[in-house]
């Protein structure tokens, strides 16, 4: 996917006491990780401490690709009963065509696809595929003496997930690899207690922001099985393959237009490859702590959206038999009148020169990392039970739109913006050197709680859930997400060694698992004909299943 709805929201930030609490700790904020969560917990750090934080994942994305439904069986069924008026008397297939099993041999046919090793994650320098899943990370703060402040710096990632697939994959058609980062370098904070009570808390976070993306690309749409059709291959070609001349007595129409090049539906056409990347995206973090009660707390908090433009380059090869065709169609006579007499309309076509080079180039992707608030209790239910609950807001729908920029004219999407003005009206905002890729995602409310219990003076047990929904709304599903409505279960620990050091441990394990039926989702498995982006199992039935188990250990020591 383009990105994982819910997506890693707070799951990468690697704090075992938030991951074994499900994540509620906004009125419980955990050590030097309150940047994040509540700045204001800041304060609760006194004297000068280090933080390091490990993190090890074992991720799974899978697919399975099933049957296709009724829309795109009529439609092989259809054009497979065409296809027998290719034969000659003898029975011979002619105009050089394959028989009809190769022609439209789908490989993705139930079929299963499964990420491969670690997560692929976006760096400085590029893509980097990861045999497992693990980072460390820290910070420190410090609160001078009889001060009612305390400072504090930490290095997180708000936001990272990718994953890649083999070269022979079924399913790398729907990304082979892709990776969104966004990790937090700096984060100088401040946090003030004006009470025993009351203690608020600020951070400006300096981000690196990075995405790449290989996306081997199919179009399995009718019009391909229609250029296919013997009705166009007769009228055009010989039975030999070969173009006829506009005075051919065979000939249907006059023209000499080369329609022979056979591109079956299944084929890749084309490969996009992508890394861009920003080093400084600005935001902050806003926090207040209360506690009314010794056995109670509150907790607000607020997360800034991120404006994300990221530069890098990128490289848009077409594939042959895809590639031959189009110059092939390019040369024929009269096509460069064409183009001309269009572009006085405003349409722009390419020429058959502009598909002999691979397009490659610089590139800008701009997006915003949504906005979110936090809102928690912290109650202590005995001396030893304490409970915690947390509801939170994420402005997905922010995030619905990513800006695609290329510092030149792409051959391939001079055709998709007029396919896309054709067929929808230019809804998929579709241009030469730009496409605007919609993820229609809606914001979410979820909710998480945790329970620690107090078993010794030095060991807390502690045991957490969280429901995480989908960002993507029933009327507009996306096969391309498959994170979606899913359960994070987790249990860990924390233990209070001597000379003040103390260490968090805890295991946490997510699965979410969706099922797209035939033609149901509009980037995936989409029937509609007018959707040129992006279906790429046209009427296929999907099932995607994301797995994941957390590792997460966290030590602090005064210094």
């Amino acid at each position: 996917a383009i990105s994982e709805a819910s997506f890693t929201d707070s799951i990468t930030i690697g704090n075992a006491k938030a991951l074994s609490l499900g994540h509620a700790v906004t009125a419980d904020p955990p050590d030097i990780d309150s940047i994040h969560f509540n700045p204001a917990g800041l304060t609760r750090l006194k004297g000068r401490q280090f933080f390091l934080k490990g993190i090890v994942g074992v991720f799974s994305t899978e697919m399975e690709l099933g049957e296709y439904g009724d829309y795109t069986q009529d439609i092989i069924d259809y054009y497979g009963a065409r296809y027998e008026d290719y034969r000659d008397a003898d029975g011979n297939l002619t105009h050089n065509k394959r028989p009809y099993e190769e022609y439209v041999y789908d490989e993705a046919l139930n079929s299963k696809s499964k990420s491969e090793g670690g997560p692929t994650i976006m760096l400085p320098g590029g893509m980097v595929d990861l045999p497992i899943g693990a980072g460390v990370s820290g910070g420190a703060s410090y609160s001078p003496p009889g001060s009612r402040f305390t400072f504090g710096t930490n290095v997180y990632a708000p936001l990272m997930n990718g994953f890649h697939r083999s070269d022979d994959d079924p399913g790398r058609f729907a990304q082979q690899r892709v990776a969104f980062t966004v990790i937090t370098y700096f984060s100088p904070t401040v946090a003030y207690e004006f009470s025993d009570e009351l203690s608020v808390g600020a951070s400006v976070n300096f981000n690196y922001a990075g995405m790449g993306m290989q996306l081997p690309i199919r179009e399995p749409h009718e019009a391909i099985f229609f250029l296919g059709d013997p009705w166009i291959q007769k009228n055009f070609c010989d039975e030999n393959g070969e173009v006829l001349e506009a005075d051919d007595p065979n000939n249907g129409f006059g023209l000499k237009i080369d329609l022979c090049t056979e591109v079956p539906p299944y084929t890749q056409y084309a490969e996009l490859n992508f890394e861009v990347d920003q080093n400084i995206v600005l935001g902050y973090n806003l926090g207040l702590l209360w506690r009314p009660q010794p056995w109670l707390s509150l907790g607000l908090s607020y997360n800034s959206a991120l404006d994300v433009e990221m530069d890098g380059e990128f490289y848009w090869p077409v594939l042959d038999p895809f590639k031959t065709f189009l110059i092939n169609f390019q040369s024929s006579p009269g096509w460069d009148e064409i183009v001309g007499t269009l572009g006085y309309l405003g349409v722009q076509l390419p020429t058959a020169d502009d598909f002999r080079e691979d397009a490659e180039g610089p590139m800008t992707v701009s997006y915003e990392v949504p906005q979110r608030w936090n809102a928690g209790l912290s109650i202590q239910i005995t001396p030893k039970w304490k409970y915690n609950v947390d509801v939170r807001w994420t402005e997905w729908s922010a995030f619905s739109t990513f800006n695609l920029d290329f510092g030149v004219d792409v051959p391939l999407l001079m055709w998709g913006g007029l396919a896309d003005e054709v067929g929808t009206g230019g809804k998929n905002g579709i241009t030469p050197n730009s496409v605007k890729y919609q993820l229609s995602l809606q914001d979410v409310t979820y909710w998480g709680m945790g329970t620690e219990y107090q078993y010794t003076d030095r060991l807390a047990l502690r045991a957490g859930y969280e429901k995480r929904p989908s960002a993507v709304p029933d009327d507009a599903p996306n096969a391309f997400i498959p994170m979606n409505d899913g359960d994070l279960i987790s249990v860990g620990l924390g233990y209070d060694f001597s000379e003040e050091r103390h260490i968090d441990l805890a295991i946490g394990y997510f699965k979410s698992e969706t099922h797209f039926p035939a033609c149901s989702a509009n980037l995936g498995n989409s029937c509609d004909p007018a959707n040129v982006v992006y279906p790429v199992y046209m009427g296929q039935d999907i099932t995607t299943k994301v797995e994941f188990i957390l590792f997460e250990l966290s030590y602090q020591q005064h210094f």
